[in-house]
């Protein structure tokens, strides 16, 4: 049972973890050659035990008991039934003096025996970014085994990938983070006390403020921005110009699918993680019944695109990267269908702003965040740090060719792809593209979309190169 508890952990739980968060271990050498241990970690998800099994030696996978609060777990039966065959817990029910004992029996028995626990001294999920005081139980469990080293482990993304109250894992990378082993003679509260500054400095280091991305890194590729409703022709357009591009310079198109161009050719790229799961999320999206269902995978699809402009420049640098669409003016324009009410020139300005981490001057009680509240919620997973394109470009089309041209697909159509909703968001994104130019001085142009392709290509080609210079 141990083996196959072991084996579902390493070909099924690590890959899923390492495909959808990505994930850096600092430090894995103070565990490696560790027999028995005890591991402390700040606790903000529901991840972080996903995370500290991923760091363990193999050898260890079934000899290593989380402990996990059960009032939580066994509101439902098989998910109860499931985290205790995996990860065999300590269970704790919190507020009950009788069934603490019997837990810390539990922990002392497992000690005894050679295996290890895994703490979150905090007791709790704290706030993102804020570590609470530790309780004392690990400090007295120290001062009883103090031949056991203590791990101090900090964990860095969980808290956005999987934030609490949330049912939904966004793909962020998460760092792991683990101190030197710690052994201590002292009382249990200053051994408590040690080991909460400890994490506290762990959280600190130089390589978590590195990690932490306060700002987008300086992009190297000029990107381009090509908008349109559906049927507007834009995903033909995008690859022309894409194309078009690389004849002086390389380009990386951003479409329904990931391509690069050097030449005027085609060229074969390496599988990206982060367009696998774009890919699987983009096509959950386009079977949404409703706009209700389809706004969240929309939205994660759209922030997985807006994450490839980085990836793209990591591994492939190109010189243009051209979007078809744009995750930054997509999600402003779209809002027009969810509140329509309170769509107009100035919510475009401060979405536009807080969404790319321009938003400095709004203040935290703008009436934007409660007529949007999913522009908060964004900021407080920080993930506002979306790609401000540096030309923009709208194919206009009337939403009655549009729809005609989408019929003519063959294809099931998308919720949103009705004559109504198009004739909305034609004038969102005409609205978007006038507040992009005349606030933000971004070189934009809108586009007759009825026009043969030859004349569109043409007149966008020659834009974007006078635009960049």
């Amino acid at each position: 049972m141990r083996s196959l508890k072991t084996l579902i952990h390493l070909l099924v739980f690590r890959p899923i973890i390492k495909l959808i968060f990505g994930i850096n271990i600092y430090g894995k050498s103070n565990i490696h050659d560790l027999n028995n241990y005890i591991i402390i970690a700040n606790h903000n998800s529901h991840l972080d035990i996903f995370l500290l099994f991923y760091l363990l030696p193999v050898k260890h996978i079934s000899i290593t008991h989380p402990v996990a609060a059960k009032e939580y777990f066994s509101r439902s039966k098989i998910l109860f039934g499931l985290i205790n065959y995996l990860f065999s817990p300590v269970w704790i029910t919190r507020g009950d003096t009788g069934k603490r004992e019997d837990a810390i029996n539990s922990i002392k028995g497992n000690l005894d025996r050679g295996h290890n626990i895994i703490m979150f001294p905090e007791g709790t999920r704290g706030e993102p970014g804020k570590i609470l005081p530790f309780k004392t139980g690990v400090g007295r469990l120290s001062e009883e085994y103090h031949n056991i080293p203590i791990v101090p482990v900090f964990l860095h993304g969980p808290e956005r990938a999987l934030p609490k109250k949330s049912f939904l894992p966004m793909p962020v990378c998460n760092d792991i983070f683990i101190a030197p082993p710690q052994v201590f003679k002292e009382s249990y509260i200053e051994t408590t006390h040690i080991l909460e500054q400890i994490i506290k400095e762990l959280s600190e280091t130089e390589n978590v403020r590195h990690h932490r991305r306060h700002k987008r890194k300086t992009r190297f590729a000029s990107a381009v921005a090509i908008l349109g409703i559906d049927g507007s022709g834009k995903s033909t357009i995008s690859r022309i110009v894409a194309g078009e591009l690389s004849t002086e310079s390389t380009s990386a198109l951003i479409s329904d699918k990931l391509e690069f161009y050097e030449n005027g050719e085609l060229r074969k790229m390496q599988p990206l993680v982060t367009e696998k799961i774009r890919e699987i999320v983009g096509s959950y999206a386009k079977s949404a019944r409703s706009l209700k269902l389809y706004k969240v995978p929309k939205l994660t699809e759209m922030l997985l695109r807006d994450y490839l402009t980085d990836e793209l420049n990591k591994w492939y640098n190109p010189a243009h990267i051209v979007m078809d669409g744009c995750t930054l003016l997509n999600l402003t324009a779209w809002a027009v269908l969810y509140r329509e009410e309170y769509f107009n020139e100035e919510f475009c300005l401060k979405a536009i702003r807080i969404l790319s981490s321009m938003d400095e001057n709004i203040d935290k009680n703008d009436p934007v965040y409660s007529h949007f509240p999913e522009l908060m919620t964004i900021k407080r997973l920080k993930l506002n740090h979306m790609t401000l394109p540096d030309v923009v470009m709208f194919l206009d089309v009337e939403p009655d060719i549009a729809m005609q041209r989408i019929e003519q697909r063959g294809e099931n159509k998308q919720v949103h792809e009705t004559q109504e909703k198009l004739n909305k968001l034609r004038d969102a994104y005409q609205m978007t593209c006038k507040v992009v130019k005349e606030n933000l001085n971004v070189p934009t142009r809108i586009i007759n979309g009825n026009d043969t392709i030859e004349n569109i290509s043409m007149s966008a080609n020659d834009f974007i190169r006078s635009s960049l210079g």
